[in-house]
């Protein structure tokens, strides 16, 4: 008897299992994909047709940035620039520092400008032109000077050079290459 009990309480539960997971929904046996998919943050607010002068303590102007769109971001203080361009007069010379880029981050109250995606920068001296190529570089305006950790291509009237990691004063033409340099130099 004991063994008929147990046949009949196990075929119930059998039977009762069965018709629990054929009514179930098919979503009640899918893990919860919660936590996989990052959202993208949301800027707390934008501009759009942006341009913006910043002038040094003295009162001389020291750039003009202007991009299409601005997204400022207040968790974490930050200005990202979409396809920023970045013009900025050196002294009373006629020296123009021209610089683009796909995106950038405005950074240290405007004194860092941290430029990603085929940034280009080229200064304009009556000696000649020099043009900077690299995929991310730091700008600091008012000691313009550029860095880069990563590869770069630089060209002057007379010298072209790549390597990587750059260290470059703009308005001196000082430059310090950290590694792999290939230069070549060709006289006027």
């Amino acid at each position: 008897m004991i063994k008929q009990f147990s046949l009949v309480f196990s075929l119930l539960l059998l039977i009762g299992g069965f018709l629990l997971v054929w009514d179930s929904p098919p979503e009640s046996f899918m893990r919860s994909q919660v936590g996989q998919i990052e959202q993208t943050p949301s800027a707390d607010s934008y501009m759009t047709s942006v341009v913006s002068r910043r002038f040094s303590a003295d009162g001389t102007e020291q750039y003009i940035l202007s991009s299409p769109k601005i997204d400022f971001f207040n968790e974490n203080s930050k200005l990202q620039l979409s396809d920023p361009q970045l013009l900025a007069r050196q002294g009373q010379e006629e020296v123009l520092t021209k610089i683009n880029a796909r995106t950038g981050i405005l950074t240290d109250n405007g004194k860092t400008l941290y430029l990603v995606g085929n940034v280009v920068a080229v200064v304009d001296k009556p000696t000649g032109i020099t043009e900077l190529t690299a995929a991310t570089v730091s700008y600091r305006p008012a000691s313009h000077i550029a860095s880069t950790a990563g590869r770069f291509k630089l060209r002057t009237p007379q010298v072209t050079l790549s390597g990587t990691g750059l260290k470059a004063n703009l308005a001196n033409e000082v430059f310090t290459i950290k590694s792999k340099v290939r230069a070549v130099h060709e006289p006027l």
